[in-house]
């Protein structure tokens, strides 16, 4: 205890000294609470079957033996991230239907579709030991129409160059997946360069289809941007504080989704690619 004959120098030791021990304690805090932070990894992935979006890749036969052990190097690497859950994009309001379907995997008597759900979500998770599949979709209608129509009749040149873009994209994706492994295909496209593109494909192209009269482009793009967080809602809702989670969703909603949760102080963003190596 001290006293009014206490040396200044032994007061002052003694503030420092508390001061570094208050320190310590916020640090140990913080990084305690930042362990508790649940994990989210975006898995950006392409369809593997027949799609309904207006362009797609070249695909070949993915029941193949070449690209069936491709894909059994790609969940090996992908069990390296230790999800404790697995999130796939299939309507949020219907995994009753989708989880009766695991259980019969899980029991054997269930054939895999070559969907990437089945491919990847699936086999993953019965490896894993998990007895559910977490579904995240939300379907919302884009207005293609009503931006089509003006842009056959106002901007139409642009808007056919726009779509060529699109389509010779997918071209040279179907290229560069018949030169490579499905696992160095997945690494390429869950790449910064890669989200930037599918934001961009949005913000650089759909959304500059627009007039003083009308704001369609704008209007679609913001119906895209409130699907995926629709989809986040729905990831937030299934989510613990101890979750490590594995989300197979779309390339573009992988771009946006990633902007969410890496700007997020109540989640860790993990960044899959650093397990596709």
């Amino acid at each position: 205890m001290m006293n009014l004959k206490t040396p200044f120098s032994v007061i002052l030791l003694s503030i420092i000294v508390l001061f570094l021990s208050c320190e310590n304690t916020k640090q140990a805090k913080s990084s305690k609470e930042k362990v508790e932070l649940p994990n989210i990894a975006l898995l950006g992935t392409f369809h593997f079957a027949t799609t309904s979006d207006y362009s797609s890749m070249d695909l070949d036969d993915f029941k193949s033996d070449k690209r069936q052990k491709e894909i059994r190097l790609l969940i090996e690497a992908l069990k390296t991230y230790k999800p404790t859950k697995i999130m796939v994009e299939y309507p949020y309001r219907k995994e009753d239907k989708l989880n009766d379907d695991y259980k019969e995997y899980l029991k054997d008597i269930y054939a895999l579709t070559i969907n990437e759900i089945d491919q990847l979500g699936f086999r993953l998770a019965k490896e894993l030991g998990h007895q559910k599949i977490y579904c995240i979709d939300q379907k919302m209608s884009l207005p293609f129409a009503p931006l089509s129509k003006y842009a056959e009749k106002y901007e139409k040149q642009k808007f056919e160059t726009f779509l060529s873009s699109i389509k010779e994209n997918d071209k040279q994706d179907s290229k560069r997946l018949k030169t490579t492994t499905l696992l160095e295909y997945f690494a390429y496209k869950n790449s910064n360069k890669e989200d930037l593109k599918n934001k961009n494909q949005y913000l650089k192209g759909t959304a500059q289809f627009v007039s003083d009269s009308t704001y369609i482009g704008v209007k679609f793009v913001s119906k895209w941007w409130e699907r995926n967080f629709h989809i986040m809602a729905n990831i937030d809702m299934q989510t613990q504080k101890d979750d490590r989670l594995l989300v197979i969703v779309g390339g573009a909603h992988r771009a946006v989704l990633k902007d969410f949760y890496e700007d997020r102080e109540d989640v860790e963003y993990v960044e899959i690619s650093d397990y596709l190596k």
